[in-house]
């Protein structure tokens, strides 16, 4: 179990957060205290918007559907989404460190490649 002290950019709470296993280089939860959107990314706690957290909890939960549906387990899912998270951190470290936004068009081009995507594919592409 690891633990991980957290200070909301929003409202100043602090607290801990016990995990489970090994902290990860990207988490997305709720503050404790107002509830706003955070992200701990690499370190760093920076809140969300709330629609942008609201959407990727949407986009995760049809992905889940998706492949619980296949019978695949969470530990499959895990180990899927661990590799691709890997492969993106690896190409990172050869970029250039500059922001970079996602466009809506390149979010409405996602989600029409999923939709159009069996889950077999998708599974298969990661």
């Amino acid at each position: 179990m690891s633990e991980l002290h957290i200070e909301c950019p929003h409202c100043g709470a602090s607290f801990d957060v016990q995990i489970d296993g090994e902290l990860s280089n990207m988490m997305v939860f709720p503050c404790a205290k107002c509830q706003t959107p955070l992200m701990y990314y690499h370190g760093e706690i920076s809140e969300l918007d709330r629609d942008e957290f609201a959407g990727l909890r949407e986009r995760l939960t049809k992905v889940l559907n998706v492949v619980m549906r296949q019978g695949s387990t969470v530990n499959d899912v895990a180990d899927s989404l661990k590799r691709l998270v890997d492969i993106s951190n690896e190409r990172a470290e050869g970029r250039e460190q500059t922001p970079a936004a996602i466009t809506d068009e390149a979010i409405a081009n996602l989600e029409k490649d999923l939709a159009e995507m069996d889950a077999d594919s998708f599974l298969n592409s990661l």
